[in-house]
């Protein structure tokens, strides 16, 4: 945490760099180079898969890097667009936005060719909380469900979707049979109220498939819920997702009430003063994104949507995760005097 709170003056000015050079009106050359940056961004991850770096690391930077370039624009040019819309120019207004949307193709062009889905469903949801805000949450009805056919239309594997839908719509009789022994284990665990306990949860580790009376590693991953149904059972696992969910929502309010207080046209001529509004915008987007992966999280291991291989953040085994998340989160909750 000292660390990340160190970093967070460095980090912003890359930031106020990004977006003042990013996301300001410009010609077309630039605009040309920033689309070749942009090219060159989904070359260089496509070329570390290739290589071997794993999904789940090249996802995490896929994660950190939408929400910084995210938060930059919306200092740039969130307010601008969004007055240009309310006072119905919104030829205008979706002029300004195709910066954002490039954003977003050139994050989806990277899910694409690292082979990772699973954040785009979250990108995705996270685009479509900010066009809400932006143009109202009447509209924003439609674009949440927009948002969720993007996933399957964007470079998705039908087999891998078509799969774990069918275990998800019939567990016991599908090819696959993750959701199968979610389901086994969770019943299992039901049968006391306070789940296995401590020390006496059954699961494989490393041992073979075919000597396996539990579930296997991926059980602290992509399991970490039915992990926790095991550990302490269903009820204290579905309050600790309660906790976390207002931890999530107390950062995103404080980012809004901060961008109330910084996101003003007087107060936007001081630099010190755009360094905050960023700072609360990534702190408003790092806690859309860990509310929206503990929830798809849960919801796909307790069998209300397919599973989609998402971790829990900052609960789920993985180095790059729980750096890059900590590192997200407390760069912008602590000041550098606090380190």
């Amino acid at each position: 945490m000292p660390v990340c709170a160190l970093s967070a003056q460095t980090l912003a000015r890359l930031m106020l760099w990004l977006g003042a050079w990013g996301f300001q009106p410009m010609g077309l050359v630039r605009a040309a180079i920033r689309l070749g940056l942009g090219l060159l961004l989904v070359g260089a991850m496509w070329v570390l898969h290739r290589v071997g770096i794993h999904q789940h690391i090249t996802g995490e930077f896929l994660k950190l890097g939408f929400c910084l370039a995210l938060s930059a624009w919306c200092v740039w040019r969130f307010a601008a667009v969004s007055e240009l819309w309310h006072a119905h120019r919104r030829t205008q207004a979706l002029t300004q936005a195709l910066p954002s949307l490039l954003v977003f193709v050139i994050a989806a062009a990277i899910s694409t060719v690292t082979q990772d889905k699973g954040p785009l469903l979250v990108i995705c949801m996270m685009m479509v909380v900010l066009y809400s805000s932006m143009v109202g949450w009447t509209t924003g009805i439609g674009l949440i469900v927009f948002g969720f056919l993007l996933i399957f239309l964007i470079g998705v594997d039908l087999d891998v979707v078509g799969s774990r839908l069918q275990a998800w719509k019939d567990p016991f009789t599908a090819d696959h049979d993750d959701m199968a022994k979610l389901k086994w284990f969770q019943a299992s665990a039901a049968e006391t109220l306070w789940g296995f306990g401590p020390g006496r949860t059954p699961w494989c580790g490393t041992i073979s498939l075919d000597q396996c009376r539990g579930l296997p590693l991926q059980l602290q991953s992509d399991y970490t819920f039915t992990a926790l149904v095991g550990w302490v059972g269903i009820a204290l696992a579905l309050g600790l997702l309660l906790l976390f969910s207002l931890f999530g929502f107390h950062l995103l309010a404080q980012g809004a009430r901060m961008s109330q207080q910084h996101m003003k046209p007087l107060a936007m001529l001081d630099p010190r003063h755009r360094a905050l509004a960023m700072r609360s915008h990534l702190l408003f987007f790092s806690g859309v994104m860990l509310l929206l992966q503990a929830w798809i999280t849960a919801a796909g291991n307790t069998g209300l949507l397919p599973l989609t291989g998402l971790t829990w953040p900052l609960l789920s085994y993985g180095k790059a995760s729980l750096w890059l998340s900590t590192w997200l989160i407390f760069s912008w909750g602590i000041g550098e005097h606090d380190a």
